[in-house]
């Protein structure tokens, strides 16, 4: 059962795609806090790009798609591994090298007010996802689908929860996102 709440579907196709200030790639917002505290999107990746730098931003990438990528923070290249939530300072810019055409899921915060955390979680046959005290909590679905009191979810489709809770069940894997205010 859903309970008062903020919370809603949000669908791989209606995401607006933008592309990076360096051209290099693209990203399709998820969706945002109020006053750029948070946001969540999946960037496309496909050869070599640098990230541009996000000052006082605390960022989590993680590959979601197919292939996996090298970060350069300057000390040499480090492997990032697909499903593996890497967190680092927005203000380090590090040079991106897809192994081949993939995806990444990213959020974003501002250090100053907020902390986020990702996880891979396997959803089973019942799940209830809520808010509790949490400023968002993201679901991006990776396999599987999942059936929600708000409606089916199939891979690439996001649940969020801003206020209460919603139930759910798989099974499915998804990237569990967490929003937290410090």
């Amino acid at each position: 059962m859903t309970t008062a709440r903020e919370a809603r579907l949000i669908r791989r196709a209606d995401r607006r795609v933008t592309r990076w200030a360096n051209g290099a790639g693209t990203t399709a917002e998820i969706a945002a806090g109020a006053a750029s505290r948070w946001r969540f999107s999946v960037a496309t990746l496909d050869g070599s790009s640098t990230f541009s730098p996000f000052p006082e931003v605390d960022r989590i990438f993680t590959v979601i798609g197919d292939h996996p990528v090298s970060l350069d923070f300057g000390g040499g290249p480090t492997m990032i591994a697909r499903l593996g939530p890497t967190p680092f300072a927005g203000e380090d810019g590090p040079v991106c090298v897809a192994a081949g055409a993939t995806e990444a899921f990213n959020v974003m915060v501002h250090r100053s007010t907020t902390a986020a955390s990702v996880e891979i979680v396997e959803i089973g046959t019942a799940h209830e996802t809520a808010a509790d005290g949490r400023v968002a909590v993201l679901l991006l679905v990776l396999s599987g689908g999942l059936t929600t009191d708000l409606g089916p979810l199939e891979p690439g489709d996001c649940l969020l929860v801003e206020h209460g809770s919603v139930h759910l069940s798989g099974p499915a894997s998804v990237a569990l996102a967490q929003i937290l205010d410090r």
